[in-house]
Parts: structure tokens; C-alpha cells; sequence
């Protein structure tokens, strides 16, 4: 019987998902969701793929601190090996 709810219960998820992604096909927000009661043991669950890098770093937008933004790229603020700050 759980086994039947999660099945319908991530169906309705996915069905409100494609509703949802109509209204937002313009723009470039990336939709994440997370399923937290379904079986763990279902298989009819569809998942995303992962992000590259610069989509990651697409989707903060004007949201997301600079400092959080500058570590995606891998840039941390600090100088390279070898290298001596300037004075």
C-alpha cells in the first residue's frame, strides 16, 4: 500500500512540476524540488541531472552572496602559490 502512495504521490509532484514549468519556460530559473515521503524503494521517481558548473552559477542570479558565487568559479580571493601579495 505505501509502495501505490509514493508511486502517486511522486506522480502528482511531477504532474504540478510540468504545470509549474509552463509559466516559467522564458526564464532562466532552475526549478528544484525535493520528494521527502516517498518510498525509498520506488523506481518511478524521475531525477534531474546534476548542474554544470556555469548553470550553478546561472541560476543564483542577483540571489546568493558574492563571496558564494566567486567559490563556483573557484575563485577564493587569495593569492596563488609563489605569488606575494601586493603592498
Amino acid at each position: 500500500m505505501r509502495r501505490t502512495t509514493a508511486k502517486a504521490f511522486a506522480k502528482d509532484v511531477f504532474i504540478n512540476q510540468e504545470r509549474k514549468l509552463g509559466a516559467r519556460r522564458r526564464s532562466d530559473t532552475v526549478l528544484v524540488s525535493t520528494i521527502n515521503d516517498a518510498d525509498q524503494g520506488s523506481t518511478d521517481v524521475a531525477f534531474r541531472t546534476p548542474l554544470a558548473p556555469y548553470e550553478k552559477s546561472k541560476s543564483l542570479g542577483s540571489g546568493g552572496s558574492m563571496v558564494a558565487r566567486l567559490k563556483l568559479k573557484g575563485i577564493d580571493g587569495r593569492a596563488p602559490p609563489g605569488v606575494e601579495p601586493a603592498a
